[in-house]
C-alpha cells in the first residue's frame, strides 16, 4: 500500500459511531469537537432548548440540517407548509443517530422530504 493509498482510504472512511452507546461519550466527543448539538426541532422554529430535543451530530450534519431549514422556512413563509418533523434513524446501541429524515408538509401531505446519512 502507497503512501497515496493511506490517504484515499482515510478520506472515503465513513464515521463509525456505533461505540458511542451514552449520553455521557457523546458529550465527551462534542468536548473535543467531533460531535455538536443539533436540535430536531430547531429553536428558530420555537423547538425547547432541552436534552429530549437534542442530538449529537458531526458539525457538517449541523450545517446540512440548518441549509435544508432555511429551505424549510421559505416555504413556510411562502405558506406552502404548516408542518415540520426531523426524525433520527439509530444503529445499535447507539446514541448518535444514523440518519436524519426531514418533512415539512402541508394538510398531511408531504411538501419537502430532505435525508441525512450520518453515517
Amino acid at each position: 500500500m502507497g503512501l497515496f493509498d493511506r490517504f484515499k482510504q482515510k478520506r472515503n472512511a465513513k464515521p463509525d459511531f456505533s461505540e458511542i452507546d451514552s449520553n455521557e461519550k457523546a458529550i465527551e466527543l462534542t468536548n473535543q469537537g467531533v460531535l455538536r448539538p443539533l436540535y430536531l426541532m430547531p429553536l428558530r422554529f420555537n423547538g425547547e432548548e432541552s436534552a429530549r430535543n437534542r442530538l449529537f451530530v458531526p458539525p457538517v450534519v449541523v450545517e446540512i440540517k440548518d441549509r435544508y431549514d432555511n429551505m424549510v422556512e421559505d416555504l413556510l413563509r411562502q405558506h406552502k407548509i404548516n408542518g415540520y418533523a426531523c426524525t433520527p434513524e439509530y444503529k445499535g446501541k447507539s446514541f448518535i443517530p444514523s440518519k436524519l429524515t426531514i418533512v415539512a408538509g402541508k394538510d398531511g401531505n408531504d411538501v419537502f422530504t430532505e435525508n441525512i446519512n450520518i453515517w
